[in-house]
């Protein structure tokens, strides 16, 4: 008997240390998660400022309904309840149950931004909800709307196809994340990382008290990104193109390549895209002809039209095919072949110059140069000027535009079967010569900061949540232009021509007190009227501000698109409307033009 009792104490004795001491941790766990649940803290997103500190982006407070784990729920039921409490799909609300079992600790959202009725029948029926809790979370909120929407971009709800690249970095279906602009850019600066805190629960799953053994993390807010953009220039902008059906403005600072303006019409409100669409409003949205969701700064292209003849110019100077001082004499037309290439100016210019080509925009002139170079050797240019080539933004989707060279026209239209007579369109800016705003403005912010084209960025710092910086940006190189000095010196004067002289055709961009130069362009579009361009840059002598504007189907670029460039400098420059006349600074004379060495006794061809 002595026997038999000692046996029997000895494995209870044993079983007893087998529980408590080695497989103790495993069924304190599984105690603890009898009445003891996880909660996820979600961080707020970071805030998004302007160059000065005006916020653009930020987080609002929000209310969302959620679905956590429960042991020995029935999950059937409470999706037929919740489906008929918030009016939600049967099939909708068992996906989320679903997803939230699979959940150690966290929650699963069934309901973002929930309604205050929402809301009310939830918490008057909690304690017959087990898992459905009411949660206060962060909504990503845009403060200046459609104004900055293609620059900041918006966040959504991540993907399936997202989640497969991003599962390493925790992302976790029902997450935000960043779809476009600076908020796909910067995505894991602005996230902040999501805590957790533990609580005790009721039988029904009802929190009581927090859980002090839990293993809690509080949420850390994500960065600020500070941005180049300058949210006054931004709007002037964007309320001067509100009035046209379509266009785009940019702008930067020549020196450092940072972008002061990135605004494209028209443009959806992103606070719409977080907020979700329903498929209706959606569809109209991706099939409207104007295209609100392209980006027409960095993803439309465009004929540069007369714009383009600065590097036509360049390129006659580099080469030396001419000098400044060559002449022609512009009758109104320009017979090349068979063919005759009129001038926009009825009448002709008379007797023209490089300076005068430029500052009246004669097409007769640039025709006669272009004819000079051929295909083969502008082209050649075009490329070396930076056009043809992605300018390295820091926001998805940037174009390369279109330089069309001779090996581009074999493989269009056949080898030989294309007339070399293109090369008078080409010399004016017209043709299957295609470049982005982004890539116009950086050509002329190149040109005035001495052949240096500087990489453009939106991005200027990032900070912590608290205010630390942790980041700055650093100007970048990155296109050199193969243009002498006196080549540029010489684009920069005839810039200031158009704009100061007194036949210039840019003299709507004139602002009182500074001198300023620019290039007026218009160009043709074979599916509607002229698209109009602008490009300037001010002060003349000191550049801060270099902006491009492009108006589709407006027409001349001196009516429409200096104007809207004159106010985005004027407003970044600090300079207020309504403005007086500019006084008009004369040309200077010009003596009796020299003929050249193909120009005979008469000044007809260059």
């Amino acid at each position: 008997m002595r026997a038999i009792a000692l046996a029997v104490f000895v494995v209870i004795i044993g079983r007893l240390g087998w529980l408590q001491l080695v497989r103790g941790g495993f069924y304190r766990n599984l105690s603890e998660d009898n009445y003891v649940q996880g909660f996820e803290v979600h961080a707020p997103r970071g805030l998004i400022l302007d160059r000065n500190g005006v916020i653009l982006a930020d987080s609002r407070a929000a209310l969302s309904i959620t679905l956590s784990r429960m042991r020995n729920r029935d999950d059937e039921s409470l999706a037929a309840t919740l489906s008929e409490l918030l009016a939600l799909p049967p099939e909708l609300v068992g996906e989320r149950l679903a997803e939230a079992r699979q959940r150690y600790y966290g929650s699963v959202t069934l309901v973002e931004d929930a309604t205050l009725e929402q809301v009310s029948v939830i918490e008057e029926r909690r304690s017959s909800l087990p898992g459905v809790k009411v949660e206060a979370t962060a909504r990503r909120r845009y403060l200046t709307g459609p104004v900055t929407s293609h620059a900041l971009g918006y966040v959504a709800e991540v993907s399936d196809r997202e989640l497969e690249t991003l599962a390493q970095l925790n992302y976790e279906s029902g997450d935000v994340i960043g779809k476009s602009g600076v908020e796909k850019r910067y995505e894991l600066l602005l996230r902040g990382r999501d805590g957790v805190e533990y609580w005790v629960c009721d039988a029904s799953g009802i929190e009581l008290y927090p859980f002090e053994g839990g293993p809690s993390q509080d949420a850390r807010p994500g960065g600020s990104l500070v941005l180049t953009l300058d949210s006054v220039a931004q709007r002037t902008a964007a309320e001067a193109l509100s009035k046209f059906q379509a266009g785009a403005v940019v702008a930067l600072e020549p020196a450092t390549g940072e972008v002061l303006v990135l605004a494209s019409h028209p443009a959806p409100d992103p606070n719409s895209l977080v907020d979700g669409l329903s498929t209706e409003e959606w569809n109209d949205l991706t099939g409207s002809q104007t295209h609100p969701l392209l980006n027409r700064c960095v993803q439309a292209t465009y004929p540069p039209g007369s714009q383009f003849k600065l590097v036509t110019a360049a390129a006659g100077l580099e080469t030396g095919e001419i000098d400044r001082h060559q002449t022609v004499t512009c009758r109104g037309a320009y017979k090349y072949g068979i063919r005759t290439f009129r001038c926009w100016k009825r009448e002709g210019h008379g007797v023209t110059d490089m300076l005068k080509g430029i500052t009246e925009s004669c097409d007769v002139y640039f025709y006669q140069l272009g004819a000079r170079l051929g295909v083969d050797r502008l082209m050649e240019w075009t490329e070396r000027s930076g056009l043809g080539r992605v300018t390295g933004i820091d926001i998805a989707g940037e174009v390369r535009g279109n330089v069309p060279t001779p090996s581009w026209y074999d493989r269009v239209y056949g080898k030989r079967k294309w007339s070399k007579g293109v090369v008078l369109n080409l010399a004016i800016g017209q043709g299957e010569l295609l470049v982005t705003p982004i890539q116009a403005v950086g050509l002329v912010a190149g040109i005035v900061n001495d052949g240096l084209m500087m990489t453009p960025h939106l991005f200027k710092r990032a900070e912590t949540y608290s205010g630390r910086v942790i980041a700055t940006a650093r100007p970048t190189p990155g296109h050199r232009l193969p243009y002498s000095r006196r080549t540029i010196a010489f684009l920069r004067e005839a810039m200031v021509n158009v704009v100061q002289g007194t036949n210039g055709t840019g003299k709507q961009a004139r602002i009182r007190g500074i001198e300023v130069g620019g290039k007026t362009g218009t160009a043709q579009n074979p599916h509607g009227d002229d698209h109009s361009w602008f490009v300037m840059y001010a002060p003349a002598r000191d550049p801060r501000i270099v902006v491009a504007v492009v108006v589709e189907n407006a027409g001349s670029g001196a009516a429409v698109a200096a104007p809207i460039a004159r106010k985005v400098a004027m407003a970044y420059l600090g300079f207020e409307e309504p403005e007086p006349p500019a006084q008009v600074i004369p040309e200077a004379p010009q003596g009796p033009p020299t003929p050249g060495p193909l120009m005979g006794g008469e000044a007809d061809e260059l």
